[in-house]
């Protein structure tokens, strides 16, 4: 190969391989903490998920795949530091409950239950130290068929995360910041990300970090990986920081960031 063949095809893998991050700024002022964690409904060592989530130090922590044996455990092991718990059980699917806990009180905005025979929406609005926002908390349908393959449901069941998104998103409230965090099981590049993006919002975690894992899986001899959980948030909200707690007993690692309210003239719900 001659230098400028050797020259086009390094400017091609810069190009496409290593897009600039930011680097993460010190928050100053009020500050709002976020994390989302799916914690695996069958997953073992239920305390070590509780102490990664009291390690954080979130405000408020999106949870996905909770069940009443969860929602049992983490009432007890997290009530001094979120006093604010609440929890919502799937009626279609074992394991598909949601949660929230957070250190101040929330209020419902909408509860969201599924039309793809998958996982609910639910839509909570907090006052915190940095104002008013509402969060988005999702489980978007994995990439399975109905008959249960991985593989035709990699190429068919992104229409059904799309939709799940649009029906879920449209319950917002216009007057208030967003933040949609979860398990979207799906990347960055995907319809659903990508259909946000038309709506001004951003994912937080390519900010900072454009290769670190979210999700992974022990088959034989090899680990699966992907980027399937992911923090997004709204123009009226500046991020510090985002960045993967790779740590936790689930297939998970939970996601995190810290933001600001960007815009001054939102008033308090």
């Amino acid at each position: 190969m001659n230098r400028s063949g050797f020259a086009l095809i390094l400017c091609l893998a810069l190009v496409s391989g290593c897009r600039s991050t930011r680097p993460p700024e010190t928050a100053v002022g009020p500050r709002l903490h976020v994390l989302t964690y799916n914690v695996n409904w069958g997953g073992p060592r239920p305390d070590l998920a509780a102490e990664v989530i009291r390690a954080s130090g979130a405000d408020i922590v999106c949870l996905q795949e909770t069940t009443p044996q969860w929602e049992r455990f983490l009432r007890t092991a997290l009530s001094m530091e979120y006093p604010f718990a609440q929890f919502r059980q799937s009626k279609l699917r074992s394991g598909g409950g949601l949660a929230f806990l957070a250190k101040t009180p929330g209020t419902d905005v909408a509860y969201i239950p599924s039309k793809t025979g998958w996982f609910d929406g639910w839509l909570m609005a907090f006052q915190t130290a940095a104002g008013p926002v509402q969060v988005l908390n999702v489980h978007l349908r994995p990439p399975v068929s109905d008959s249960g393959s991985f593989v035709s449901g990699y190429f068919t069941t992104a229409g059904d995360r799309l939709q799940e998104m649009q029906r879920f998103y449209s319950q917002r409230r216009p007057d208030l910041p967003i933040l949609v965090a979860g398990d979207f099981n799906d990347v960055e590049n995907s319809a659903v990300l990508s259909w946000l993006k038309t709506k001004g919002m951003v994912n937080a975690l390519p900010e900072f970090d454009r290769s670190t894992a979210t999700w992974h899986w022990r088959y034989g001899l090899i680990t699966l990986k992907r980027r399937m959980d992911h923090i997004v948030y709204s123009p009226d909200l500046h991020c510090f920081s985002a960045d993967v707690i790779g740590a936790g007993p689930s297939d998970h690692f939970p996601v995190e960031a810290v933001f600001t309210i960007a815009r001054s003239n939102i008033q308090a719900f």
